[in-house]
């Protein structure tokens, strides 16, 4: 009789506590989704439809330059989250192949074009309250963005030179950006252009800041650090990979990221909007570090390439996008 009071007590404080979680409102992040590539889109489509019932998602970018595929693919996460927002990456804003794909003439055309989607399927690209506790909002704030090469703007630039000779005209021709993408003419350069967008949204708020954009807006969030090394080899652990050591975690020979990774003047809007954490993507290396009192996280689901080396450290332990707000919670069981 004890036994059987015992398991009923502790089925309904099972119970309480479940539905107690489900009140609350957890913000989860992930980018560099892809969903061009057949794996990935069925990795987004076999997310729970019931687990994040109450919850936010942020997507920094890098979803898809396929219009339809864009539209299709959020829908999806607006199906199996309370709140999405978005900020479009640079792979969003190339023009090639079918019409049907942009329908647009250049790049930010199709930039407002992703927006007045965005708008018309109710995903956020606007700063909004979250109320993530009875007792406790939080402010998402999406910040647009662009990287500056060390040759728009040397000052802006999160550009590093290499330890040797740099080919820049055979790097340039490697970047796909500069194939792909289509721009007006423009009286400044395109990171300012995009950091201007935000002007109304960079402020102070009363309330606690996750903002969120595509590209990095620090130096020392490129290389790995120690820690980053640590987690890579978990991840490898879990995936049942031998051990080795992934010399820069897998980077091309020959050419230097930094020349598009970012721009400083994102981490100047990340300090006026005082965040207390700022989620980018891009790099396709995951992060997830605490710098002057701001936690950066990168979560990229990335290609099946990398996910198989286990450079995407962290997918494996939250089998999804990964919770950033609260702050101490763990990974979904």
């Amino acid at each position: 009789m004890r036994l059987w009071t015992y398991i009923v007590r502790r089925k309904y404080i099972q119970n309480f506590s479940t539905q107690q979680r489900r009140k609350m409102s957890r913000i989860y992040a992930i980018s560099d989704i892809h969903v061009d590539h057949t794996e990935n889109f069925e990795w987004i489509k076999q997310l729970s439809d019931d687990l994040y019932r109450n919850d936010a998602l942020i997507v920094a970018g890098d979803v898809t330059d396929n219009m339809p595929l864009l539209e299709k693919t959020l829908t999806c996460l607006k199906n199996k989250f309370k709140s999405v927002f978005y900020v479009p990456g640079n792979h969003e804003l190339w023009i090639r192949g079918d019409p049907g794909r942009s329908n647009t003439s250049d790049s930010l055309q199709k930039f407002n074009k992703i927006l007045d989607m965005c708008e018309s399927i109710g995903v956020y690209t606007e700063p909004k309250r979250i109320q993530v506790q009875e007792d406790e909002e939080v402010m998402v704030v999406p910040l647009f963005s662009w990287y500056s090469t060390p040759e728009d703007d040397p000052e802006d630039s999160l550009y590093v030179r290499g330890q040797a000779d740099e080919d820049v005209k055979k790097m340039n021709s490697m970047w796909m950006d500069n194939h792909f993408c289509k721009w007006p003419k423009m009286d400044t350069t395109k990171s300012k252009y995009f950091a201007n967008l935000n002007r109304e949204s960079v402020r102070e708020y009363d309330i606690p800041v996750v903002s969120f954009s595509h590209f990095l807006p620090r130096k020392d969030l490129i290389l790995a650090c120690k820690e980053d090394d640590e987690a890579v080899e978990k991840e490898r652990k879990m995936l049942s990979l031998p051990e080795k050591r992934l010399e820069r975690q897998g980077a091309v020979i020959g050419f230097n990221f930094t020349r598009f990774a970012g721009c400083n003047i994102l981490e100047t809007q990340i300090r006026t909007l005082k965040s207390r954490v700022h989620v980018h993507g891009h790099q396709h290396r995951n992060r997830d570090r605490e710098m002057l009192g701001v936690r950066y996280v990168s979560h990229c689901l990335g290609y099946k390439r990398e996910r198989e080396l286990g450079i995407m450290w962290g997918l494996s332990d939250w089998k999804g996008p990964k919770q950033i707000w609260p702050l101490n919670d763990t990974p979904n069981s």
